[in-house]
């Protein structure tokens, strides 16, 4: 049984943005920050602050879980197995012989050998992976999915019946049916192509099945 955690730094990240994209500069409609200028340097430390924050934050609820599972049915947790990635980061990296700044968004590390997660939906699959070292991508991969349809566009389209059945076989919160619909495993790609298009980048090493699936406020 597998406990699969997704969150970040609450909106600390999008505050840190804020805030320092009033010192940036523009360039081609883009705002940036020479990393060496005292301005970058203050960015990149608390972007750093911000992924510490959320990594800690994801252990926090993984402890939370532990607990109610070893007081539920005396279970241990063997934190070994424990895959931490993040899909929204920046950081130096060496690619191609030079050094470059490198900044992932809706994507993950997948560098040969390294251990990743990349989930479906609260109704489909979730697989673990081995990144493949692919150079072509920057050492990099998919971090889920993916939306297909926008939230608001679910709200719109699925009903509660639609939401029920694409959930079969998977508990969650109906008391909460109505507000989950943007979640439905419908306003996502399908899995299973996704892994395909991307199997020059990863290999799958675990397939996973929901059980249950718990979205918080």
């Amino acid at each position: 049984l597998w406990v699969l955690v997704h969150s970040g730094s609450r909106g600390m990240g999008q505050a840190i943005t804020r805030y320092h994209t009033r010192d940036a500069r523009r360039v081609s409609g883009m705002a940036c920050l020479d990393a060496e200028s005292a301005a970058g340097r203050a960015y990149l430390s608390d972007v750093a602050w911000a992924r510490t924050y959320a990594s800690e934050n994801r252990l926090a609820m993984l402890r939370a879980v532990e607990l109610i599972f070893n007081e539920g049915f005396s279970t241990e947790t063997d934190w070994i197995t424990l895959v931490h990635s993040d899909h929204d980061h920046v950081r130096r990296e060496n690619h191609f012989g030079e050094e470059f700044w490198i900044h992932r968004k809706g994507a993950q590390p997948a560098s040969a050998g390294e251990a990743g997660v990349i989930p479906g939906s609260m109704g489909t699959p979730t697989f673990h992976v081995e990144g493949r070292g692919c150079a072509e991508a920057l050492q990099s991969c998919s971090h889920g999915a993916g939306r297909q349809m926008s939230r608001t566009a679910a709200r719109q389209s699925i009903g509660v019946a639609e939401f029920d059945r694409q959930l079969r076989g998977v508990w969650f919160d109906r008391r909460r049916t109505v507000e989950l619909r943007e979640e439905a495993p419908e306003a996502y790609k399908d899995i299973e192509s996704v892994l395909r298009a991307q199997k020059d980048l990863v290999k799958i090493s675990r397939r996973l099945q929901p059980l249950l699936c718990y979205k918080g406020r």
